[in-house]
């Protein structure tokens, strides 16, 4: 794989490619490979933007691709292609295919954006969003800042972490947060996954497919679909905790074990295992905006019907948002319904 020289996206194919004095560069796309040709040593971006969208997961890339439908000159912004979905092995029931893994929708997303709506973007994160007279100021990790009239924000979810003893410690060293990606470096060994939600039994489910022996704790019952917990239950290779918490990670320079502790007894268990998968729900990436929206109990961002939020210019959609139901389908129609909500916001400061 290869890093794009311009927007520092990663390209896995050497579709576009351009050779300087030996050496070979390669592009997401033709524009960034023109964009390379005409200024090889510094690549310029607009002063100022009609929007600038933040976020490349369904959300984002879908209200990126109405953007470029609705003839809004747009910068895109974001740290990673895919968000949350990336990591999800199965994708049901997604308008048009019964089932496609995540990184296979994420795929045809992307390839939708750089090849038939191609917009100036960057990978890079977002630190902070100010409110300036006329504009809106952004300010990236890479100490970038862009310009624009509008904003909207689509950054999804983080995985929530216990803050448990050992979980810092052994990050990496056999705790673990990403399913899909991880998943291989584990075949065949005990595992404990944290969580009774639809995440963790998938990642149970994922795990005991690929040869290892697996328990599931989870606080209280789990709360996963019914059809699932009940597969997962008929499985003699998956142990469940229900109604435990774990307290400890246990390892020095990797993970040997965990220490739960049953909710109504208060009792201590030891389950030795060789890698914690913790999948414990999300945090909204509300950070580098919270001080021009409003949030939610849950810290997610308040929207009104047409994705707008309490600062006039900047709208939200997909899962940071209080939108009912986090599903792709709908992440990917808020995107749509806010990059339309965009253009009419446009059109009525120009009269």
């Amino acid at each position: 794989m290869y890093t794009d020289p311009v927007c520092g996206m990663t390209v896995k194919d050497e579709k576009f490619y351009v050779d300087v004095e030996g050496k070979k560069y390669y592009f997401c796309s033709h524009q960034c490979l023109q964009k390379f040709k005409n200024s090889p040593s510094e690549y310029s971006w607009k002063d100022l933007y009609e929007l600038v969208i933040i976020g490349g997961g369904p959300a984002g890339l879908t209200a990126a691709v109405y953007a470029s439908i609705s003839k809004i000159d747009t910068f895109f912004i974001t740290n990673d292609i895919g968000g949350q979905v990336i990591d999800s092995s199965k994708v049901k029931n997604y308008m048009g295919f019964d089932f496609i893994t995540g990184g296979e929708l994420i795929n045809k997303f992307r390839d939708q954006f750089l090849h038939e709506h191609f917009l100036d973007h960057k990978i890079d994160e977002v630190i902070e969003l100010k409110q300036l007279k006329d504009r809106f100021e952004i300010v990236t990790k890479e100490q970038y800042k862009f310009y624009s009239k509008a904003v909207i924000i689509a950054t999804g979810m983080k995985k929530r972490k216990l803050g448990i003893p050992g979980e810092k410690e052994l990050a990496r060293k056999g705790v673990s947060y990403r399913s899909v990606q991880d998943i291989g470096l584990f075949k065949g060994l005990d595992v404990v996954v944290i969580g009774g939600g639809n995440s963790g039994v998938q990642t149970a489910n994922d795990l005991n497919k690929n040869g290892c022996n697996v328990s599931i704790v989870t606080k209280g019952e789990m709360i996963a679909d019914r059809e699932n917990i009940d597969k997962l239950k008929k499985d003699n290779a998956v142990t469940i905790f229900e109604g435990h918490d774990v307290t400890k990670i246990l390892g020095k320079n990797k993970v040997e074990g965990v220490v739960i502790q049953s909710e109504k007894s208060n009792k201590t268990k030891t389950i030795n295992c060789e890698a914690v998968f913790i999948q414990v729900g999300f945090l909204p990436n509300t950070e580098f905006c919270k001080k021009l929206v409003d949030l939610n109990q849950a810290g997610e961002i308040e929207i009104n019907y047409d994705c707008s939020t309490i600062t006039p210019g900047i709208f939200a959609c997909g899962d940071v948002t209080n939108a009912f139901g986090k599903r792709i389908v709908i992440a990917s129609g808020e995107g749509a319904k806010a990059a339309l909500s965009v253009k009419e916001y446009l059109l009525a400061k120009q009269k």
